[in-house]
């Protein structure tokens, strides 16, 4: 006990836990589920200012597929995730929030944690206040959030002949999810890989994100290019992490100019003054579904 704290530390003198830091516990996980499909947006003519938001209309088509989880009585949730996902916005109904994400499908894990709280289920379990604010500040009916790694996202990949990165990460890659049709919109996934150790699950959870657009040379007509917004996300796997970008759901869609675009993708208004670093922890242990 040091200053009000209770501090637990293993035989070999690694922390443990330390009632005056911010405790996170495990309140849900699962599978993402399909919440619905957000339709982009484009110019409701070659004279109005893309400016203004009145400028845009519903393209018409399907988008970006949105998949969530609903946690009741939330606090400030941290959410991992195994599998693709972009978060792309909170949807509120009384006192539950729907977490919502685009570029993934229902085989995306997460697993979300929340400020420890009294829980009140029956057995033995050690509790810890706040002398301040007597809320509960451990409870170890909960299973803690243990981040073993912080991974900074890598650079942008090589350049273009206008300049422009051909994948949003050094070392990554373009994957085409959805071709540009009739039938919906088109879909590129920019990826990179960051492995951390083989045979272990990991989870990723990126406190905030970088949005760019990507020129995307599939064609419907000759001379017909398109670019569309695109926004960042993490998530874990099977021997550690991936940086990706994906469509987020309601982005502008425009024609590109022709004679600007190459015979690849590539990416405008990407920033590099700064990177975002994802938190990871490891799966093992961890209730699988949990609610």
């Amino acid at each position: 006990m040091s200053d009000g704290r209770l501090i637990v530390r293993q035989s070999g003198g690694a922390l443990l836990y330390d009632t005056g830091k911010i405790s996170y516990g495990l309140v849900k996980s699962g599978n993402l589920a399909f919440n619905g499909n957000w339709r982009r947006l484009v110019l409701r003519g070659i004279n109005v200012d893309p400016n203004l938001g009145s400028s845009w209309r519903d393209a018409g088509v399907p988008g970006d597929d949105q998949y969530g989880f609903t946690l009741d009585n939330p606090q400030s949730p941290i959410v991992f995730l195994v599998g693709k996902g972009v978060a792309t916005g909170v949807a509120v109904s009384g006192n539950t929030k729907t977490y919502l994400y685009a570029g993934a499908n229902a085989a995306t894990k997460y697993y979300c944690f929340d400020l420890m709280r009294n829980d009140g289920l029956p057995g033995p379990w050690l509790k810890t206040k706040s002398e301040e604010s007597g809320g509960t500040t451990f409870n170890s009916n909960q299973n803690p959030m243990n981040v073993v790694a912080s991974i900074r996202a890598p650079g942008p990949g090589p350049l273009d002949r206008f300049g422009r990165p051909v994948f949003t990460y050094v070392g990554g890659r373009n994957e085409r999810i959805a071709f540009q049709s009739t039938a919906g919109s088109a879909i590129v996934h920019s990826v990179v890989n960051v492995d951390i150790g083989a045979g272990v699950e990991y989870a990723a959870f990126l406190p905030w994100n970088r949005s760019c657009g990507i020129v995307d040379p599939n064609t419907i007509s000759s001379g017909y290019t398109t670019t569309y917004g695109m926004a960042e996300g993490a998530f874990g796997r099977v021997g550690g992490i991936s940086f990706f970008f994906a469509p987020p759901g309601r982005t502008t869609t425009q024609d590109w100019p022709a004679q600007s675009t190459t015979a690849t993708y590539s990416y405008h208004s990407l920033p590099t003054d700064r990177f975002p670093s994802a938190l990871v922890i490891k799966t093992a242990g961890l209730p699988f579904p949990f609610n």
